[in-house]
């Protein structure tokens, strides 16, 4: 059987038992919505059929709230009647995801804010998931009973909005001052913040993915170009695992623009000619300028940016910043919400993480290894250096060739416990590595590889 064949059959499986899989995580809910939000960000890192649902499940999970019920648990949370706490409120969900749903209101006092409601009984149900892969853990994998348990400690933040809106109040004061004018992190509500609710400022806007994929679509209309055709160019590339570093797209975005706002300007010029002579007395010709092309290598630099400065100089940071958590707001702005997840690091174990860090920018094998074993505290049944190098890499930097031998994600990940057997994994910088894997995601996502630590 030929290869084009096997990938033939593998879709008709992949096609009957995507479906399958959606059906179980919706029903399953909880610890099971987080995971394939997770994998979301990877995009080669399972099938597109599945793929395609679990880049869902980052803001799009249908409701399981029954009828009424917000409301009801808002009142009986309040002990007020909506009408003595709202002028208005959108039964209909603008948001939902693993633990709650979002909804749109309007203050007495005017203000326009967003409200996060926790579904009932979800947090009994997340950590009876969790129990229950980690006793699966602890008898195949006990190496990464460590890391998973770090991961449920922050999970199971998730579950006090209280805490979240205390989150978010200190985000938002940290970035204010350096970040203010391209980031905005929503701002609570105290007074009405609770355990099950959260109340939030509205950020008016969209999905940062949609608001670039609706940029792109205005340029592909007015260029004559077919959107379309481009997704699915861009959907091969990734495929084929042919991505464009980011310094080589900000220079392809930036000679792109220059030259469209030159063929703008001249295009211009006899509208200009024709209204400021004969228009003062007949009507204006409207000038015409082509729509601005979304640059993706900015707005991913200065993703990544915030999220290192959060990591470094605040030692506070959100640990789940997935597609769905970024906005493109109506003002031009980036905004930044979800922060159930917030994990704080020590001074010490910030700068044990810039060493490593720098070390892997300036690419200083022995360093890195160095750093990632001692300063980091991170062990192995065997020592291989080549491959904590990798896995240093893989984890904190970059997925390209060099580093995966080609191999996608999955297959890496084998490959490397095989080689060398994890023994004792630094729960601190769980999180952190996380955050540079979803920040590399989103690149790939539209075929730009992100080397974080440059």
């Amino acid at each position: 059987m030929s290869e084009k064949e096997i990938d033939a059959r593998f879709d008709e499986l992949h096609d009957r038992y995507a479906p399958v899989g959606k059906n179980l995580t919706l029903n399953l809910r909880g610890f099971y919505l987080k995971l394939a939000q997770l994998v979301s960000v990877l995009d080669d890192f399972l099938p597109p059929q599945y793929m395609k649902w679990c880049k869902q499940m980052q803001d799009e999970v249908p409701t399981d709230f029954e009828e009424g019920q917000v409301i009801d648990i808002i009142e009986s949370t309040y002990g007020k009647k909506m009408d003595e706490i709202f002028l208005s409120f959108d039964e209909e969900p603008i948001g939902s995801a693993s633990i709650g749903q979002v909804h749109r209101a309007t203050l007495l006092d005017g203000r326009e804010v967003a409200l996060k409601i926790q579904q009932q009984g979800i947090e009994s149900k997340f950590r009876s998931d969790i129990r229950t892969v980690k006793q699966f853990v602890e008898l195949a994998m006990p190496q990464h009973v460590g890391p998973l348990e770090e991961i449920e400690k922050q999970f199971l933040t998730e579950f006090d909005y209280s805490l979240e809106a205390k989150n978010l109040d200190i985000i938002a004061n940290n970035l204010s001052e350096e970040w203010g004018d391209s980031i905005v992190v929503p701002r609570s509500v105290p007074e009405l913040c609770t355990k099950q609710i959260l109340v939030m400022d509205f950020l008016k806007g969209r999905r940062l993915v949609d608001g670039i994929l609706e940029d792109f679509r205005k340029y592909a209309e007015y260029t004559g170009g077919d959107m379309e055709q481009m997704e699915k160019d861009m959907k091969e590339r990734i495929a084929k695992k042919e991505f464009t570093d980011i310094q080589t797209e900000k220079q392809r975005i930036k000679l792109g623009s220059s030259y469209i706002k030159i063929f703008d300007i001249v295009k211009n010029i006899p509208y200009g000619i024709y209204n400021w002579t004969a228009g003062f007395v007949t009507k204006n010709y409207e000038y015409q300028w082509t729509p601005k092309i979304p640059n993706l290598p900015e707005l991913l630099e200065l993703l990544v940016k915030v999220h290192g400065y959060e990591i470094f100089i605040d030692g506070a940071f959100n640990g789940d910043p997935h597609p769905g958590n970024l906005m493109m707001l109506d003002d031009g702005k980036i905004g930044l919400i979800d922060y159930g997840q917030v994990k704080k690091l020590d001074k010490d174990t910030r700068i044990n993480y810039a060493k490593l860090i720098i070390s892997l920018a300036e690419d200083r094998k022995d360093d890195v290894v160095k750093v990632f074993l001692d300063d980091l505290e991170t062990s192995f049944k065997v020592h291989k250096p080549d491959v904590v190098y990798k896995l240093a890499c893989f984890w904190n930097d970059r997925f390209t060739d060099d580093v995966t031998n080609g191999m996608n994600l999955q297959e890496f990940i084998d490959w490397a416990e095989e080689e060398a057997p994890a023994k004792d994994l630094n729960q601190e910088i769980v999180m952190v590595s996380r955050v540079s894997v979803m920040m590399r995601g989103i690149g790939n996502a539209f075929g730009i590889q992100l080397k974080t630590a440059e």
